[in-house]
């Protein structure tokens, strides 16, 4: 996204705020000095200022967003990762204690509909701008780009809420918003098209840093056929993904940390972007996932300080196969390499680990500037903490305003989704694609062969492993339908680091939501919906 052009886009975004509100508050909407689109809409520049908008609700919505908590709370709620047990509406959503009036279930709702709004506001009046110089042809990807939103939208909502409200114009007074659900079949039609429109007007590489391309539209289209399991569109939309995509030089990093480390990397087709130290352009995602509980001349010697909220967990450790260097590259884990210390004096400091009968043992280590520091259990809730994702946030001017780059879609993933479409019609061919994700320069891992098992497996822990702690195993698990089967009795996703030992009785032994996870789809609609919108007057079955 061109970033000059942000505070515009909130302007915009705000005028198109969907949600639960009464007929006061569509009441003069567009004030003199605001844009409207009887004087909005010119050329190129305000088509991009309106497109710029859908990105708002994303990215710059409430905390609950993808700028703090969204992606983290994500992998909270599944055998990946816990939240340090801090804030009782994110404890809830990481136990599925959730009910229709959670913050969560009513702000993803409320946010996704506020990108949906601004998007059919371009896709409307891009068309109408005054400049003749501005063509139908170079309209096109504006609104594709404005497509590609809402589809990205729709599809998350019919993933967590199942039936939902189809809007495909602006809604702006009481009557638009009053919309019954559609069914979910329909709603997926709908972002099949728009994701198609999307790869079809989309350029194959963008001139500024941010928005999709067509290999990512062609990506997610690919994705939305995995959800239909519509498995033979699912691989001819990845093969055409993989195709513009190498084709404008696209390829897997040989160094697995740089798709985080390095912006300008070739792996990542689509992104949410940020900047340092400027508030309102800045994420403070990388402060929740630094390690909060070193000791305090180890915080500021490494890397500053860490909120410590995405903490991996033993069963996402377990799930690597030995000798996968994937896991050091995701986790920080005990007796293995942390960071280098750079403080200005020596440091002195106790270990502990546990020995194969989980007895402690305890050694002191003097840290001099630029030696290893080794990771020590009771640095995290879990025994262990994220790695990827992650940078030192002490040379900020406010450890809120990092501007790390979050990626949405990158390569590996599309072979991935290549991968499965073919596993489930049971074409070996999806090894290759396994294979190449696998012999990444720096992972360099055996090629699995069928030999190594289930086809369908295959695929789902090279999805597991290479993804981890990305904000993409929620989605996985409901699409395969095995949220409850994954956590069984609430015995069978181990937790802590050194769960073995701890007593049956520890919350820290295993994660044992105590919400169903059998509902489908498993939120509520928010309580909001269903008291203003007068056109839903029951939730979803469970509910």
């Amino acid at each position: 996204m061109n970033k000059i052009y942000r505070k515009l886009a909130i302007a915009i975004s705000m005028l198109l705020l969907l949600g639960a509100c009464n007929e006061s508050e569509f009441l003069d909407r567009y004030p003199k000095d605001s844009p409207s689109p009887d004087n909005f809409f010119v050329n190129e520049t305000s088509a991009r200022m309106a497109v710029n908008a859908c990105y708002h609700p994303w990215v710059w919505g409430d905390w609950e967003m993808v700028k703090r908590d969204m992606i983290i709370l994500m992998d909270a709620m599944t055998d990946d990762s816990y939240w340090r047990p801090n804030r009782g509406s994110s404890i809830a959503l990481e136990q599925w204690n959730i009910t229709p009036t959670h913050n969560n279930v009513t702000d993803w709702w409320r946010y996704a509909y506020e990108c949906i709004n601004a998007a059919n506001f371009a896709i409307e009046n891009i068309p109408l701008s005054s400049d003749g110089g501005f063509t139908a042809e170079k309209q096109a990807p504006y609104i594709a780009e404005a497509r590609f939103f809402r589809a990205y939208s729709y599809l998350f909502l019919t993933t967590f809420y199942g039936d939902v409200p189809l809007l495909t114009s602006v809604a702006d007074n009481v009557e638009a918003y009053n919309t019954p659900r559609s069914p979910k079949a329909t709603v997926m039609q709908q972002v099949v098209d728009d994701f198609e429109f999307a790869m079809d007007n989309l350029p194959a590489t963008q001139t500024v840093q941010g928005p999709p391309n067509s290999a990512a539209a062609a990506a997610f289209l690919a994705k939305t056929y995995l959800f239909l399991e519509d498995w033979s569109k699912a691989e001819v939309a990845a093969l055409e993904a993989i195709t513009i995509a190498e084709g404008e030089g696209h390829m897997l990093e040989d160094q697995y940390l740089d798709i985080w480390n390095n912006e300008d990397n070739k792996e990542v087709l689509f992104a949410w972007t940020f900047v340092p130290n400027i508030e309102e352009y800045s994420q403070n995602m990388t402060i929740q996932r630094l390690c909060r509980d070193l000791p305090g001349p180890l915080k500021l010697g490494i890397g500053g300080d860490g909120w410590g909220y995405a903490l991996p967990q033993r069963d996402l450790y377990d799930a690597y196969e030995n000798g996968d260097p994937r896991r050091e590259f995701t986790i920080y884990s005990p007796e293995k390499p942390y960071e280098v210390y750079n403080g200005a004096e020596d440091f002195t400091y106790t270990h502990i680990k546990m020995d194969e009968s989980g007895n402690e043992i305890s050694w002191e280590v003097t840290y001099k500037p630029g030696d290893m520091v080794e990771y020590d259990y009771r640095w995290s809730p879990t025994g262990m903490n994220v790695k990827k994702m992650v940078q030192p946030v002490n040379e900020l001017s406010n450890v809120r305003w990092d501007g790390m780059d979050i990626p949405v879609i990158r390569l590996a993933e599309v072979y991935l989704i290549l991968a499965e479409a073919l596993a489930e019609q049971g074409d070996n061919d999806a090894l290759i694609w396994v294979n190449k994700v696998r012999s990444r320069a720096s992972v360099s891992m055996p090629d699995k062969t069928t030999a190594d098992g289930d086809l369908v497996d295959i695929v789902r822990h090279e999805r597991r492993v290479e993804l981890a702690m990305e904000g993409l195993r929620l989605y996985d698990l409901i699409r395969w339908g095995i949220v409850d089967d994954v956590f069984g009795d609430g015995t069978k996703v181990k937790r802590h680091y050194h769960s073995d030992f701890m007593d049956a009785s520890s919350s820290s032994k295993f994660d044992a939501p105590i919400g169903n996870l059998t509902l489908d789809p498993l939120f509520p609609l928010p309580q909001r919906e269903l008291d203003y919108n007068t056109e839903i007057n029951t939730n979803n079955p469970g509910w």
